[in-house]
């Protein structure tokens, strides 16, 4: 397979006078055309802020302060900002987590899926005609009458629909879908998920979706991959990670997750402590202070090695935990 997205040691930074405060630290990922993956992790990991700095939208003061991407055989980190908007929309499309802040409060819905389209050189005509279409393939009801609606009109699960048509509008290459049902009840989300899927189906679209949820991305994806405190920790085949995690925050991530077979419903797994701020420095592992699998090797930061068909940053193997599998809170029964 031909790789589609690539990012080599990227690293994102805030700006706090004088000093860079660097955020994401070095991550590497490898996309291939036609996959789809998951980017997973707690609020902080870095896993948005990763997404942002692909699609050149990190905003002061924030920035790229080293490495790389490459969407296919163009860097974008070497384009200037025109060139970026000639991309973004057109080779690259993201769906945001909140469309009410997304999307222009005094703009009819139609005209700004039209918008993302004769921003690119469509003709007008022929775009208002593909808006329609583009309305009624995301299951919007009578798309000429609500074509002409406000975002306030729409329910939540209304406006991400019209977010996915304006992502979707220049069938673009890679699709970045960044926690797009996280404001929206279960129904409506499991919806937007089947909806999103059946779209990157049909246009055979490259999808990375980005949630905190592993349960989300279950049936959904390829690949996993985990990020922890701006750190890339674990990059494994779905079935892989769910099977065997190789790093200790993925396994208490999924221990985490209630068991529906289990009528007894004992206490949920809590990972202890809680994760560093993003600015802090951070020596060795990020997820020592929490980790009930620590050794001193962990004081230095492990890189990503290869284990089974993935790749996860730890010094201490699976075979060798304290207890396979299990966070330090479920081991001895700290909350």
């Amino acid at each position: 397979m031909t790789a589609l997205l690539e990012l080599a040691d990227l690293r994102v930074s805030a700006r706090a006078g004088r000093t860079d405060r660097e955020i994401v630290h070095g991550v590497d990922l490898t996309v291939e055309a036609g996959q789809t993956v998951a980017v997973v992790g707690e609020s902080g990991s870095g896993k948005s802020l990763t997404m942002l700095a692909v699609m050149g939208l990190l905003a002061d003061p924030l920035r790229v302060t080293g490495g790389s991407v490459r969407l296919g055989e163009r860097t974008l980190t070497d384009l200037s900002e025109r060139e970026l908007r000639a991309i973004r929309g057109n080779d690259v499309a993201m769906i945001y987590q909140d469309p009410m802040t997304s999307l222009n409060p005094l703009m009819r819905i139609g005209d700004q899926v039209v918008e993302a389209m004769t921003a690119h050189g469509v003709p007008a005509a022929q775009a208002r005609a593909r808006m329609l279409d583009l309305l009624a393939r995301v299951g919007i009801p009578d798309p000429g009458r609500t074509a002409r609606a406000y975002p306030h009109e729409f329910s939540g699960g209304m406006r991400q629909r019209v977010m996915i048509a304006c992502a979707l509008a220049m069938r673009p290459r890679l699709l970045i879908a960044d926690e797009p049902t996280t404001a929206l009840d279960v129904t409506i989300q499991q919806q937007i998920l089947a909806l999103v899927d059946e779209l990157r189906r049909e246009l055979g679209m490259t999808t990375i979706w980005v949630t905190h949820d592993l349960g989300v991305v279950a049936r959904l994806v390829d690949r996993v991959v985990v990020m922890y405190a701006g750190n890339v920790v674990e990059d494994a085949p779905v079935r892989q990670l769910f099977a065997a995690p190789q790093h200790p925050y993925p396994a208490a991530l999924l221990a985490a997750l209630p068991d529906p077979t289990d009528d007894d419903r004992p206490p949920l797994a809590q990972i202890p402590g809680r994760p560093p701020v993003a600015t802090e420095p951070v020596e060795g592992c990020a997820f020592r202070p929490r980790c009930g699998q620590a050794v001193a090797a962990c004081t230095t930061r492990p890189p990503l090695t290869e284990r089974l068909a993935g790749r996860a940053a730890c010094w201490v193997p699976p075979e060798k935990w304290v207890t396979p599998g299990r966070p330090a809170s479920t081991r001895d029964g700290r909350s």
